[in-house]
């Protein structure tokens, strides 16, 4: 406790003067004080043979015996310790589904002694929702690389958190490396949609690398990057960085070829060669709230060689050569600037030879990040110490034959009773529901081991599974609600929130209800009805159909939401809240997003693909004004991307690709209320667009760009409104502001930034 005192004296003072952090200063990752579950496999005590950990035994034989026991909802737990090993980790089991690897972050650490240029880890077995928790991994200055996501089946939704990843001589964690060992014959897959929440990495010549293709939605909240040659390198993937802190990068602290497009948001970044070099000539970048003091490189700290750039609130200060912070490397560049500042810089642009640089004025808001100092790290994690087990404590079976519903019942009850933080955990099983479970009170959490831990439906089809009223700060995580493995949805919702006065307060994190992979949005999922401006949604990790309704008066953020449909409707006029998406993947479905009502939505990094269509906007004669804004990293559909049917108010699209299919890729607007339509900053490849709307309906095209074999180079032409351009920011600055608001409220000094 001392020492975070004062480190965080430290870090304050720093960020009051405008200095970079003392090295003796920097915030580490936490110790997670775990309390032991019933279903975890302790490599201590549960393995032959046995772990020791006391940094002198060899503990790979006993790490790899735990791994070969891992299926899916498998949980390997790693006690304190330092568990030296010679050896790689060979994780091969065949897609497991819900498993989690555990330590105890700072205290639990895996150090290499063997051979080397070799990798500690390598994961090819196709892992799926699936966990990486609590673990240092330190390469002594010998191994390669810590985690090697070398796949040879897909690997999606994994999960990395509270890591440290140390003294490697290549990466910490590498993506889709081709390894020589696997025949030519056999094809490696991919690793996509993997959040890494929490993380150090330091001492090494790539933090993050992502080297092969379809390597997707590579999300980065609250990490760290400290010494390294290039912090995050993006070869063939795509990017979202956000609320991560980088130092001392030799080349790049982010090196950036994304085959699709990116985003960098409310990032800080000390002493650095560069922040971010650009080299992606197919797809768009948004760089928001940024801040870099003392970057080294004469070619300033950002250089741009490719799609278009959009560049919002960030400072560059203090360069060690007097350089101009952003270059632009050929003179086709798009790019927009709005509200950005220098300080010891000549001027913002150095190579200023292209004719497509767009400045907008400032909008009403602002950014909300202050210092280049800043640090996201959180060296606090807190851990419930008491855990109410559904199947030691209440008798529940978790077998998908006996009735459960009692012994559920019993456990978030006990939980409830005793609040302070306490859980009601569900070991890893199926749990047989014959009535609607009660979920109300505080300061609790209902847990289970992961996405293998199943609720499952035997009762009425009308019936709803999770009722949740008047949340006082509970949390629903590492659990699945519903059919949503085997699309055999057999209740009518999952989980519901009602509405109620009372202040509310509501956390989802990696929750799956139904709706993955099934073209059916209006059924299952998760629903909130009828919120107050009282109430508060943190959807931290969310899988499955999402839906909205008169729930405008509520503030709601989603971190990352997967698969399914997002709904958003209700006839109430009043509309003084905020919804808000960040990360948000769309697949196979009839349409990934449907905006009914006239209501609004504002989602910063949308990525859709194999969708039958995209987006449906609906409004009604006499709904108020709507806005929606959407940043996006692809939208690629079998049919038309964009409906609109007489909404009415505001629409931004872009940054964004639209990628190959539908060619051309038709935007069709109907109805008889005024729209202002914008298409910003937004790649148009191997397709090209068709807008098709009425007389009410303003169009307006800013810094757009068209490539590709199917129609060429072709030029499009800007016609915009400034202010109306600048106004549409501001959802993205309050985006970003709802965003420390819930994530980090130690940054926010709990202001309402978002209202």
């Amino acid at each position: 406790m001392k020492r975070t005192l004062i480190i965080s004296l430290f870090s304050a003072l720093a960020i009051v003067v405008g200095l970079p952090a003392p090295l003796y200063a920097a915030p580490m990752i936490p110790d997670l004080q775990w309390t032991q579950r019933s279903d975890w496999i302790n490599v201590k005590t549960d393995v032959t043979p046995a772990a020791v950990g006391d940094g002198v035994a060899d503990d790979t034989a006993a790490l790899q015996a735990g791994l070969n026991r891992i299926g899916s909802g498998s949980t390997l737990y790693l006690p304190p310790g330092t568990y030296r090993i010679t050896k790689t980790l060979d994780f091969d089991q065949k897609r497991p589904h819900g498993m989690a690897i555990i330590g105890h972050g700072r205290s639990t650490i895996i150090r290499w002694d063997g051979e080397p240029e070799s990798r500690m880890f390598w994961a090819h077995g196709g892992a799926v929702s699936s966990r990486y928790m609590g673990i240092t991994w330190d390469g002594n200055n010998v191994a390669a690389v810590g985690i090697d996501h070398a796949s040879k089946t897909f690997e999606t939704e994994l999960q990395h958190h509270h890591e440290a990843f140390r003294n490697f001589t290549d990466a910490g964690i590498r993506i889709g490396y081709r390894d020589k060992s696997i025949p030519s014959t056999e094809k490696r897959m991919e690793s996509a949609e993997i959040q890494y929440t929490n993380c150090l990495f330091e001492n090494s010549r790539r933090g993050v690398a992502f080297v092969e293709f379809n390597d997707y939605d590579n999300t980065f909240d609250g990490c760290e990057f400290r010494r390294c040659a290039i912090g995050i390198q993006d070869i063939h993937g795509n990017t979202f960085a956000r609320n991560c802190h980088f130092e001392e990068s030799t080349e790049s602290d982010l090196s950036l070829a994304s085959e699709h497009s990116s985003s960098v948001r409310r990032c800080t970044s000390t002493n650095s060669n560069r922040f971010i070099d650009l080299a992606s000539a197919v797809a768009a970048l948004t760089i928001q709230d940024c801040h870099v003091a003392g970057w080294k490189s004469s070619d300033g700290a950002v250089q741009l060689r490719g799609g278009p750039v959009t560049i919002l609130d960030c400072s560059f200060s203090n360069p060690v050569q007097s350089s101009a912070p952003i270059k632009l490397a050929n003179g086709d560049q798009r790019l927009i600037l709005s509200n950005n500042t220098i300080k010891g810089a000549p001027e913002l642009l150095q190579a200023n030879n292209s004719t497509h640089i767009v400045a907008l004025p400032a909008g009403q808001r602002k950014g909300v990040i202050t210092s280049a100092s800043q640090h996201f790290l959180k060296e606090m994690q807190k851990v419930p110490q008491k855990i109410f087990d559904a199947k030691v404590d209440f008798g529940a079976k978790g077998d998908g034959v006996t009735d459960d519903t009692k012994s559920v019942q019993q456990a978030i009850d006990a939980a409830r009773q005793l609040g302070e933080g306490a859980m009601a955990y569900l070991p890893s099983g199926a749990y047989l529901l014959s009535d609607t479970l009660k979920v109300t009170g505080g300061n609790y959490i209902v847990a289970g081991s992961g996405l293998w831990t199943q609720l499952k439906w035997k009762g009425s089809p009308d019936a709803t599974m999770m009722e949740i009223t008047d949340p006082d700060h509970i949390t629903l995580q590492d659990i699945s609600v519903g059919g949503h493995d085997t699309g055999e949805q057999k209740n009518k919702i999952d989980i519901h929130q009602i509405g109620s006065p009372k202040a509310t307060y509501m956390t989802y994190d990696n929750v799956a209800v139904y709706g993955k992979y099934y073209k059916k949005p209006d059924e299952g999922g998760l629903r909130f009805t009828g919120l107050s401006p009282q109430s508060t949604v943190h959807l931290r990790s969310l899988q499955g159909n999402i839906r909205f309704t008169d729930s405008a008066r509520a503030t709601v953020l989603a971190d990352s939401s997967y698969e399914g449909a997002v709904t958003v409707e209700g006839k109430d006029k009043r509309r003084d809240g905020f919804l808000g998406f960040q990360v948000r993947l769309g697949t196979i479905n009839k349409h990934v997003l449907y905006v009914r009502d006239n209501q609004s939505i504002t989602i910063s990094d949308f990525y859709i693909e194999q969708a039958d269509d995209g987006f449906v906007f609906q409004g009604n004669d006499g709904d108020p004004e709507g806005r929606i804004v959407i940043q996006g990293s692809k939208l690629g559909t079998k049919e038309g991307p964009i409906t609109i049917d007489n909404y009415g108010g505001m629409i931004l699209l872009g940054h964004n690709q639209f990628y190959g299919t539908p060619n051309p890729t038709v935007f069709s607007q109907k109805g008889t209320r005024p729209l202002e339509l914008l298409l910003v900053s937004t790649m148009f490849y191997n397709t090209a667009p068709e807008i098709r709307h009425d007389e009410n309906t303003k169009v307006s095209l800013i810094a757009n760009q068209q490539k590709g074999k199917a129609n060429g180079d072709t030029e499009l032409k800007d016609s915009f409104s400034p202010a109306t351009a600048a106004s549409m920011l501001d959802e993205l600055r309050r985006l970003g502001a709802l965003d420390i608001q819930l994530n980090y409220p130690e940054i926010a000094n709990g202001s309402p930034l978002a209202k």
